[in-house]
Formats: C-alpha cells, sequence, structure tokens
C-alpha cells in the first residue's frame, strides 16, 4: 500500500474530472480543492472549526433572527452536544429531513457564538454580548456555555452596567447573577442610584433595591432615586409628569423609603414640594418631626443597617521608615468578596502629606479599580483608610494584585507580617498573599491590612 505521500503526488484533485464539473455546486469545494488534506496536523476542535467556517458537508440549515438569516450546521455534532437539539433533529420534535428550522428569537451574530461553542468548547463572549448567549445556552441546554456566560457577567459588573444586567437577569430568571447584581448596587449604590439605567428599571426591581437593609446609601439619595425613575415610568407610560401620577407609580415602593430619618431642612424642602404625600401623612411626619409622635404609620422609622467592612490585618510588628517605593501584593480569597480598599500605617512626624495611588488587577492584568487620594496625615493616628469609588467584587479562589504607590517624604511600613489569615464570623473569608510579582513585597509592606466586605449570599 502506498504511503500518504505518494497518494498525494498521485492524486490531484484538481484534475478530476468529477470535481471539475461539479465543484461549483458543491459547498466549499474551492477550499476542499486547494486543500484536499487539510486535515493534517489539527485537533479535533480545529476541524470542528474548519468544517463549520467553510460550510463544508452541512446537512441541516437553520432561518435565524427577524430576518431568518439561512445558517447551516451538521445534525451529528447538534445532537452529540445538545438534548434539545437532539430531540428537534432526531426525537419526538423532529420533522422532516429537509426542512429549514425556524428559529426568530435569537439573532444570526449569537447563534454563531453557540455554534462555535457546541463545535469547539469555545467561544468569545463579552459583557454585552453575554446575556444574549446565556439565555441561547439556556435554551439549548450547552451548561458549559451558561456557566461562562454567568461568569464574565459577574466578573463585569460594573456602575455603568449593573442595572442593565439585573434587568435581563430577572427577565431571563437568573436568580444566581440577579442577586450578584443586587449586592452589588446595595453595596455602592451612590452613582447607581443617580444613573439613567436605574431609572429604567422595573417597578419591581425598584422596590427590591430600596427596601433592602443593606442599601448603603443616605436615604436623601434614595428619596431622589425613586422621584427620578416615578418620573421615568410617567414618560414611558405616556402620561403626565405630575405628583399624583408619580405617586401612582411608585405605589407601595414610597413606604420602603425611611422618610423619617431625613433631615428635617431636606423634607421641608424637597419631600413637602415634591407633593408626593398625602394630607395624612404630611400631618404624620410633621408631628413626628416636631415630637409629639415616635412613629409613623407605615414608614419604619430606623436607620439603615448597612453592614460594617471587615478589616483584615496581615500586617504586624515593627515599623521602619520606607520612601518612595511602589508596593504590591498578589492575594486570593477563600469566598466572593467586596474589596473596599486598604489601610495605610501613618507616620512619627508631625504632619505629612500622603499623594496615594492604588490599583487593583486581575489575574488576566485588567484593572478592576483604581483611586488617587491626597490624605493629611500625623503622628497621633496611627492609620488611614484609602477606598476604591465602586469596590470591585473579588471571586473565590482567583488571584488578584494589589499596587499601592505612595508620594511622601516619609512613610512606614510594618514588618514580619502573616500571609495567611481569616476573620472569625459566621461566613469567614480566608485572605492568601501568593505568587511572583516583580514588586511583591512578602515581609515588609505599607498595607497593613485589606479592607473586605463578603457578599452575604456567598
Amino acid at each position: 500500500m502506498e504511503d500518504l505521500e505518494t497518494i498525494r503526488q498521485l492524486y490531484r484533485p484538481s484534475d478530476d474530472p468529477f470535481i471539475k464539473c461539479f465543484s461549483p455546486s458543491i459547498p466549499g469545494s474551492d477550499e476542499m480543492t486547494a486543500h484536499y488534506d487539510w486535515q493534517a496536523n489539527k485537533t479535533l476542535s480545529e476541524c470542528n472549526r474548519h468544517m463549520l467556517n467553510n460550510e463544508i458537508a452541512f446537512d441541516v440549515y437553520f432561518l435565524v433572527g427577524e430576518n431568518r438569516q439561512v445558517v447551516g450546521a451538521h445534525r451529528y455534532v447538534l445532537v452529540s452536544r445538545s438534548c434539545v437539539f437532539y430531540a428537534m433533529l432526531i426525537g419526538p420534535m423532529a420533522g422532516k429531513s429537509d426542512e429549514k428550522i425556524a428559529i426568530p428569537d435569537i439573532e444570526n451574530e449569537v447563534f454563531q457564538h453557540m455554534l462555535e461553542y457546541i463545535y469547539c468548547e469555545d467561544t468569545k463572549v463579552e459583557t454585552k454580548n453575554a446575556i444574549e448567549i446565556l439565555y441561547s445556552a439556556r435554551k439549548y441546554g450547552i451548561t458549559g456555555l451558561e456557566e461562562k456566560c454567568r461568569r464574565v457577567l459577574e466578573h463585569g459588573l460594573t456602575t455603568q452596567n449593573v442595572c442593565n444586567i439585573l434587568q435581563e437577569a430577572d427577565k431571563f430568571d437568573e436568580l444566581t447573577l440577579k442577586n450578584k447584581c443586587l449586592e452589588y448596587i446595595w453595596h455602592q449604590p451612590k452613582d447607581i442610584l443617580r444613573s439613567s439605567s436605574f431609572g429604567n428599571l422595573s417597578a419591581s426591581l425598584v422596590k427590591e433595591i430600596i427596601q433592602s437593609d443593606k442599601l448603603d446609601a443616605k436615604e436623601e439619595v434614595v428619596f431622589d432615586a425613586a422621584l427620578q425613575w416615578s418620573e421615568q415610568e410617567c414618560l414611558r407610560n405616556g402620561v403626565i409628569v405630575s405628583p399624583p401620577n408619580q405617586r401612582r407609580y411608585l405605589g407601595g415602593i414610597l413606604y420602603y423609603i425611611r422618610i423619617p430619618v431625613l433631615e428635617t431642612g431636606y423634607y421641608n424642602k424637597t419631600v413637602v414640594k415634591s407633593d408626593i404625600l398625602s394630607i395624612e401623612e404630611k400631618k404624620s411626619m410633621q408631628n413626628y418631626f416636631s415630637g409629639v409622635m415616635k412613629d409613623v404609620k407605615r414608614f419604619r422609622t430606623d436607620k439603615r443597617s448597612k453592614g460594617e467592612n471587615q478589616t483584615l490585618h496581615w500586617r504586624f510588628g515593627p515599623v521602619n521608615c520606607m520612601h518612595n517605593e511602589t508596593t504590591a501584593i498578589a492575594f486570593s480569597s477563600s469566598r466572593e468578596v467586596f474589596i473596599d480598599g486598604v489601610e495605610l500605617d501613618g507616620t512619627g512626624y508631625d504632619e505629612e502629606h500622603y499623594d496615594v495611588f492604588l490599583n487593583i488587577y486581575d489575574m488576566d492584568n485588567q484593572e478592576k479599580a483604581k483611586c488617587k487620594e491626597k490624605i493629611a496625615i500625623n503622628k497621633k493616628k496611627q492609620s488611614y483608610q484609602v477606598k476604591f469609588p465602586a469596590p470591585p467584587i473579588v471571586s473565590k479562589g482567583f488571584t488578584y494584585t494589589i499596587i499601592l504607590k505612595i508620594q511622601a517624604e516619609h512613610r512606614y511600613y510594618g514588618a514580619s507580617g502573616r500571609s495567611n489569615l481569616n476573620k472569625t464570623d459566621s461566613h469567614p473569608a480566608y485572605i492568601n498573599p501568593e505568587g511572583e510579582f516583580t514588586r511583591l513585597i512578602v515581609k515588609k509592606d505599607q498595607v497593613p491590612a485589606i479592607l473586605v466586605r463578603p457578599l452575604s449570599d456567598s
């Protein structure tokens, strides 16, 4: 039997009269003619990708999206990877083999990402397309792709996109993702409550956000956000923006705003003038503020608990003077947490000014958060906190790196610090400095503590 090289020399597809005659009508025949042994040195995944991208030997076709774009695939691959496609193509749901199958609820670009994952166990998922791909993966039972989309969305939450992702998670009944979004909003609501995307949320989601005791916002900010949301709701429903209409759309949401804890000046200037409260409610509120009544019907009079940061120390022992060096700590956590910021050691001098630059990066060197602060330091206070404006979420088991640079004449660092510690509570979080980094300092560091706040549902 001739070896492969001999076969290649003797058999030239371009000379085959059958292929010459019929190649124009054979999908992918130009590619096959030019590279008849394209399978050589390719993995199974690479062969699958080649077959998909070059439309070789498709035997099933779909009409995808509103425009009913024709998309081809291979029955064998689809039924081997999806119980839904199995039922559609050879099971009880199967139609005629030559019929094109309509999929109007998934657009072509999203469908192509799903096919790529089915064929190759990988596809590019980004925050901007993850929710649509997640929907398609759930519909066709592609569990690996579902998990990939969830990870991308959870790791990619920002103050700009969290409301949009929350709305989609609620729409598609993604409870875990929805809870992550709610936690994110509760713990850093300042910019989110004032954003236009908050105004686009459904009434049920606004209620979930505002009613929580964990919402870390001043009640004045909460009232402003609810009032602006009610304006948007009027416009969406095509009615005049007026106090009676706003009150109608707010409904029970209003009673989750703790109006009795508002500053009296804000109450008189903003709440009363908004004319959102009924005459009876205004009378009750006035009696409460004047001390005549200790309670207000239907409104809560207690402040939100909000929760405290966990402070996880790992730097103890003597301190030494240290000049303008950049330090870094690579670390991982045993559970999902917010990183609020860091603590800094003070100085032994009467007065100092620290110019502080703080960044945190994930394992792909993508910046998760940053801040820049100018802090007045004196020897009366031993430590100072520097917090991120939007605390990032750190996922369980992944490595992150905090980089700190302080510009000052004199500053101090702790020595002989521990490399593994936990905070004792009902849900302990273990912070483990680890890994190699060009500026990693293990035994001495300017950061005696990382400010950590665990997610309550971890």
